[in-house]
């Protein structure tokens, strides 16, 4: 669909009052993080306060986007239902292009966003003439908009700031102009994909949010900024879906929308990012095997795969800083071992581990994820057990009755009898597994007790009691 834009001049407070009252939009798909700091800000309100500040803002109309849609392809196209349920929400606006600009000049007058921020001390010419200009100076003590002159504040408040205002276009026309105003900053695969306003972009921009703090101690500052991170998480997202398929810009792009594969097993992916930032949070200083900086290392790919298979199989680890210390340790050795695993047809590409790490083709994450499973056995004893798929114990009539009767009556971990009358009320009497779930015991009657919920609270994963079994009662 063609792209209309309308031009128009608002005045600062105009967009900053937008702005607060939540009129804009700030759809993250069009910004990087937001990483202006106090003197970006200060710079870019000397320029704009001194008539030096002519970039274009772009946002586009909510209302008249969904209006077009509707004209073209129906009430029924998904992006007239994401339009129409931001207008729900109260926006009227989706800014485009010119986040960290308006999020400025909001702090400035309102300080909503981090906090209010001073000019930098000088003069400043807000109007006039060229042989009348009006003058005001910044001092120490007046630099806060709050402590300006009022005739000064009023004349800010109206500097005038060029709009943009898309009125048509989906979102992926909303995606492709973006991509064209920032044609001058060269723009990485990962940061296009995340200018599409899909659900699944949102998932991996709040999963990256979410564990952003911890995934600091392997990413830098670039690995977030340039979306480095989010590459990562797609692939996972991926894996998740559809298995190893490889990872690549083809299977990333593929997983952008509102209802793909990747969105609908979203939580397995969120839950291995969030595994991974823990274990990282091991890592010594100076140890540089899961380093990503800006591209995420294969050591930490091989460990989402590692997890990914654990995961799906039920298989836990019982010691976190354990676990990765090892993790690390064989990583290490597999990198360093000859042995081929890989070969070309012709004989011209012999490839170990370090070699298959190289790539992240089909064939070699599967050699890969080979090696990774059968280390499994590696670990130090206890350190890797496998849990019962089943968790929980069906509270059937017959078998609780029947476990009251083996245990004489009584509540093995306080000895306390069990009124017949409350074994069914689950607020009293609660099933449990003796050998801890969590530790790898089984999901079967051998393993079940009968305790009251109290000390049910108590035991939680501790050592098992012991149970002294009989069938001496009877209900």
């Amino acid at each position: 669909m063609r792209t209309n834009i309308d031009a128009h001049w608002w005045t600062a407070h105009l967009l900053a009052t937008t702005m607060k009252n939540k009129g804009i939009y700030l759809d993250d798909a069009f910004q990087s993080n937001h990483r202006w700091q106090i003197e970006n800000n200060q710079q870019y309100m000397r320029s704009l306060l001194n008539g030096k500040a002519p970039t274009s803002i772009y946002i586009a109309d909510i209302k008249k986007c969904k209006d077009s849609v509707e004209k073209k392809y129906g009430k029924k196209h998904d992006d007239y239902v994401f339009y129409q349920g931001l207008l729900d929400n109260g926006y009227k606006y989706i800014t485009i292009d010119g986040n960290n600009r308006t999020r400025c000049v909001t702090d400035f007058f309102f300080g909503i966003y981090k906090d209010f921020f001073p000019l930098f001390v000088g003069e400043y010419e807000i109007g006039g003439t060229i042989n009348q200009p009006i003058i005001f100076e910044a001092t120490n003590d007046s630099k806060l908009f709050a402590d300006l002159d009022p005739k000064f504040q009023n004349l800010i408040e109206q500097i005038q700031i060029l709009v943009q205002i898309v009125e048509t276009g989906t979102r992926e026309d909303l995606a492709d102009l973006f991509e064209s105003i920032n044609k001058g900053m060269t723009l990485n695969a990962q940061e296009k994909r995340n200018c599409k306003m899909y659900v699944f972009a949102k998932l991996v921009r709040d999963c990256v949010k979410k564990y952003e703090k911890k995934l600091q101690k392997i990413y830098n500052e670039a690995g977030f900024n340039r979306r480095m991170v989010d590459a990562f998480v797609v692939d996972i997202a991926v894996l998740c879906a559809r298995g190893i398929i490889g990872f690549g810009d083809k299977s990333r792009d593929a997983a952008y929308g509102d209802n793909t594969p990747e969105v609908g097993s979203f939580s397995k992916a969120s839950k291995i990012i969030g595994q991974i930032a823990d274990l990282v949070q091991f890592k010594k200083d100076g140890d540089k095997i899961v380093d990503c900086g800006k591209k995420t290392t294969t050591n930490v790919v091989d460990l989402g795969l590692l997890l990914h298979y654990m995961n799906d199989n039920n298989i836990v680890y019982t010691d976190k800083k354990k676990f990765f210390e090892e993790y690390c340790d064989a990583q290490l050795k597999r990198i360093a071992d000859p042995k081929i695993l890989w070969r070309k047809a012709d004989g011209t590409d012999d490839r170990g581990y370090a070699g298959i790490q190289r790539s992240n083709q089909k064939n070699y994450l599967t050699i890969r994820e080979n090696q990774l499973i059968a280390s499994l056995s590696d670990f130090s004893d206890g350190l890797i057990i496998s849990r019962d798929s089943q968790r929980n114990f069906k509270r059937d009539i017959a078998f609780m009755f029947d476990l009251w009767r083996e245990q004489g009556g009584k509540c093995p971990a306080s000895g306390k009898e069990i009124n017949c009358r409350d074994i069914l009320n689950g607020s009293i009497i609660e099933v449990d597994h003796n050998y801890p779930w969590a530790k790898g015991g089984l999901t079967t009657k051998s393993n079940a007790a009968l305790l009251y919920a109290s000390e049910n609270r108590k035991k939680s994963a501790s050592v098992p009691v012991k149970i002294k079994r009989n069938d001496t009662i009877a209900a």
